[in-house]
């Protein structure tokens, strides 16, 4: 059965519409378009592309550059859907048209839903093991650049800088790079180590100490934040959405500003409970190794607990202490066996860090 209807047709060369008629049967396969002088002339269906807004439809045809065809009938807008339908001729964007605003709402909270939990819970394991594809040598710059600014606005203690670098001699740290210490003078209790083998001690924080095991703890602890590159996984960890959107938009300018501000702020790196566990445990394994008291790590937490009483150290906001951390260090020195040998170097140079 041949139907008929009114539309108005748009050829793409005048601004002007066309009043005509259009010529379908049911299965509408194809549109046959009809002018007020009797000019006729096929669109097939395969050719056609189409939106729909409720009743109107706006129809455009591939072989004709430019050409719409506006139809605001009702009943053949949800015929025509239906036959480009079945000859999966539908995109995307129409299809949501039709599902209407509240199931659209529900796609758009789900697709959002599944974008944070990718964001908090597979994007970050994801840019932590991109790290392993960066070469070491972008771990050197990216400390290098940081020491270089830090250094400009610090007071280096170049005696006791002497002194740490002998008591680090006495040690084997476990390290892959070689590794470099310096004392920085500072009411701040903090230490910090950087990717390029960088590892900066406060003295405030030597002056809480009461003995060299506490100190090889420490340095234990942040060796393994270097041998494990720590600093450049939480980099990427930190970088990773702003990069992905970055890439997205071309913005490669933009990537290496963000970087180069991450950089600058490499001190005060908070690491996750897992990198935190990771160093503390090899930390462990390097007094152990070192036949010094394994103790020391217990201790070192314990005076930083006091500390906290009274105000709350920089190292704690970079390695937040947690009961959990010192009962599982307890926990492994109680079910491990290990041989403590006294070091006098280690002993003569504690002292002298601590004058």
């Amino acid at each position: 059965m041949k139907n008929i209807i009114e539309a108005k047709y748009f050829d793409g060369q005048s601004s002007a519409s066309q009043q005509i008629s259009i010529v379908y049967d049911e299965t509408i396969n194809e549109l046959c378009l009809q002018t007020l002088d009797g000019v006729s002339f096929i669109w097939q269906s395969e050719d056609l592309q189409f939106e729909q807004y409720d009743s109107l439809l706006e129809i455009r045809n591939k072989n004709y550059s430019g050409a719409i065809l506006k139809i605001d009938n009702k009943d053949f807008s949800q015929k025509f859907y239906e036959s480009m339908k079945q000859n999966k001729r539908v995109d995307i964007h129409t299809r949501l048209l039709n599902l209407g605003f509240s199931k659209i709402i529900a796609i758009a909270a789900c697709l959002l839903g599944l974008i944070v939990l990718a964001y908090f819970y597979v994007l970050p394991p994801l840019a932590e093991k991109s790290a392993e594809l960066l070469p070491e040598s972008f771990d050197n710059e990216i400390g290098n650049t940081f020491m270089e600014a830090f250094l400009n606005e610090s007071e280096v203690d170049n005696e006791k800088t002497k002194y740490i670098e002998q008591f680090a001699s006495e040690l084997n740290l476990g390290n892959t790079k070689p590794l470099h210490f310096t004392v920085v003078k500072s009411d701040e209790v903090n230490a910090f180590a950087l990717p390029n083998g960088q590892i900066v001690v406060y003295t405030a924080i030597l002056n809480n100490m009461e003995n060299s095991d506490e100190l090889v703890a420490l340095l234990g602890h942040e060796a393994s934040h270097v041998n494990n590159r720590h600093s450049t996984k939480m980099l990427c960890r930190n970088l990773a959405g702003y990069m992905i959107v970055s890439l997205l938009f071309s913005d490669v300018n933009g990537i290496m500003a963000v970087i180069a501000g991450n950089a600058q702020e490499l001190h005060s790196l908070s690491y996750s409970r897992k990198f935190e566990q990771e160093a503390d445990e090899q930390g462990l394994k390097i007094l152990m190794n070192n036949n010094v008291n394994p103790n020391g790590i217990v201790k070192l937490f314990e005076q930083l607990e006091k500390e906290n009483k009274f105000s709350v150290p920089q190292i704690i906001s970079t390695h937040p202490l947690t009961k959990e951390r010192k009962e599982n260090m307890q926990k492994i020195i109680s079910e491990s066996i290990y041989e403590i040998t006294p070091n006098g170097n280690l002993t003569s140079l504690f002292e002298h860090l601590k004058k």
